[in-house]
């Protein structure tokens, strides 16, 4: 009896120590694995992620509407070659490029709702104009290709979108259309637009194919077509509009082919070019062109 109460005592002593060593066991596998989870924590970023955070620090650093033009530098004192001054409100951009327009203007005082519009002149001479509205945007990164061929990506955050004529009509296709106005290395503004050659008018505009334009010379110009002292009241004003107006409309009158007649500037549209041509030659006489030219357009 005695030697089994011994045994028992053994059997249960050694049962204690076995369950105080697996809990010893347990507590330690616990800690491992705490370890081994915090140190994997520590990873190589890749190099999207590496790329994605410098974009994000670059948009960080960099302020809003950095790229703004502003069209105060617009309004400019030019000298025209009979030595007289004159300000005017548009800067004129050239491009040497194939198949683009020659010659776009754009006059950021001009006499439509807008308030701005858009001169093209053709390697065909035709001369056609559009509204347009400009604004600031966020940070857009767009190619253009200068007169040299050389392409080159650039920020901008300026726009110039085309809007429908008065009349609806659209004779180059590019209603809708969005360019963009940028500072250059010269320190001069650049006008960003489609590239008529390979990016077809009617076609989405592809930003990553654009045309730059650079301003031309802003003195020794030619004297208005007709002097001030010429123009004394708005019915000679009426008389030079009424004129375009009425030489559009007999050139119209003159195509036989229905889908041909659409695709040119209406004389309504022609009315307005006057104007807006007459205006930018004689600021000063502003009234007196904008009453002129809504005797035209009502048909007085």
């Amino acid at each position: 009896m005695k030697n089994g109460a011994i045994l028992l005592f053994s059997v249960l002593a050694l049962a204690a120590c076995s369950q105080s060593k697996t809990t010893d066991s347990s507590s330690t596998v616990t800690v491992y694995p705490s370890e081994t989870t915090t140190t994997s924590t520590t990873v190589v970023p890749s190099s999207s992620a590496q790329q994605t955070s410098s974009e994000s620090q670059e948009k960080a650093e960099e302020p809003a509407l950095s790229y703004a033009v502003n069209l105060a530098d617009f309004t400019q004192e030019i000298t025209l070659s009979d030595g007289t001054k004159q300000t005017v409100n548009h800067l004129a951009f050239k491009a040497k490029q194939k198949n683009q327009p020659t010659t776009i203007t754009l006059d950021i005082k001009d006499l439509n709702n807008y308030g701005k519009a858009l001169y093209l002149t053709t390697t065909g001479g035709d001369e056609v104009f559009y509204p347009v509205a400009v604004a600031d945007e966020p940070t857009k990164r767009i190619t253009v290709t200068n007169d040299a061929g050389a392409k080159r990506d650039i920020k901008v955050n300026t726009v110039v979108r085309v809007a429908a004529l008065e009349d609806s009509s659209d004779p180059m296709e590019i209603v809708g259309d969005t360019y963009f106005l940028s500072y250059n290395d010269q320190g001069t503004i650049s006008l960003a637009t489609r590239n008529f050659s390979e990016n077809t008018a009617g076609t989405p505009l592809d930003t990553t194919n654009l045309v730059e334009y650079l301003p031309g010379k802003a003195t020794a110009e030619t004297p208005s077509s007709t002097p001030v002292a010429d123009y004394p009241d708005s019915e000679t004003y009426y008389d030079a509009i009424r004129a375009a107006w009425q030489q559009q409309q007999d050139y119209i009158d003159s195509i036989d082919d229905d889908a041909v007649k659409q695709s040119v500037q209406t004389s309504h549209s022609a009315a307005i070019f006057e104007a807006n041509r007459l205006e930018m030659e004689h600021p000063e006489d502003t009234d007196l062109i904008n009453e002129s030219l809504q005797k035209v357009l009502s048909g007085k």
